[in-house]
């Protein structure tokens, strides 16, 4: 085949893409075009063997590879941004949500509150004397309690519910879809499932001991003032210290 000849075919691939370029969609990130752009191709590779001489094919080659490797790239670049989005509203310790995560739930549950309108529950849990196992067995002993009162919550609650450590040694469940006649018996009921967790360390085991807050929301409800309620009732509920504090 002349020079001609296959310039002209090479000239056919650009032109049959209606003026997609591989390169400048790989440079914007444009993975809807780039996928387009690259169906286009593997349909002329089957449809257009026969037409196209040797140069053509290898450009179309050439292009295949290339917008494969681009989806490719693009697709773990996703998943990446993905997997460091869920980073910044997970607990990496309990992989619950972190405090960022629970304001995010909680303003969506509100909104839907408002909404709807329905009713639902603030609990919050605070973790008695947990300093003292820090001090007296180290920071792995209280990491295996936080775990474990992490996996209990979240055990023991709906999939419609949202589990989040909030702090420290600080625990939040936000109850959605919960009518206010069950509020008590919900929160009584998480209350006395993790007061009676024993976790497993070394040779010993170790009681968990925690206080539970509760505050119901409804279509008026408000995300500083129902979380400053359930702070109220958790310290109210606040379970004396089994550590005498020091003079």
């Amino acid at each position: 085949m002349g020079s001609f000849a296959a310039g002209v075919e090479m000239t056919m691939v650009p032109g049959l893409l209606d003026g997609l370029k591989i390169d400048k969609l790989i440079a914007q990130d444009s993975l809807p075009q780039l996928c387009s752009a690259a169906d286009r191709l593997r349909r002329m590779a089957h449809e257009l063997p026969d037409t196209l001489g040797p140069a053509a094919l290898d450009l179309l080659d050439d292009l295949l590879a290339s917008a494969a490797e681009a989806e490719q790239s693009m697709a773990l670049q996703r998943a990446r941004i993905r997997y460091l989005e869920s980073l910044s509203v997970t607990d990496e310790l309990t992989t619950l949500l972190n405090r960022r995560g629970f304001e995010a739930e909680l303003s969506r549950a509100l909104a839907r509150a408002r909404r709807l309108p329905e009713t639902g529950l603030l609990l919050l849990c605070d973790l008695n004397h947990f300093k003292a196992v820090n001090d007296s067995y180290g920071h792995q002993a209280g990491d295996a309690i936080l775990r474990a009162v992490a996996q209990a919550l979240k055990n023991n609650t709906r999939e419609s519910d949202y589990v989040a450590r909030v702090g420290g040694d600080e625990f939040a469940v936000i109850m959605t879809h919960t009518p206010n006649q069950e509020s008590a018996f919900l929160a009584d009921k998480l209350s006395t499932l993790i007061n009676a967790l024993q976790v497993p360390w070394q040779r010993t085991t170790l009681p968990v001991s925690a206080s539970f807050g509760m505050a119901e929301y409804d279509r008026d409800s408000r995300p500083e003032t129902l979380i400053f309620l359930a702070d109220q009732n958790l310290y109210r509920n606040k379970k004396p210290r089994l550590i005498p504090a020091e003079a």
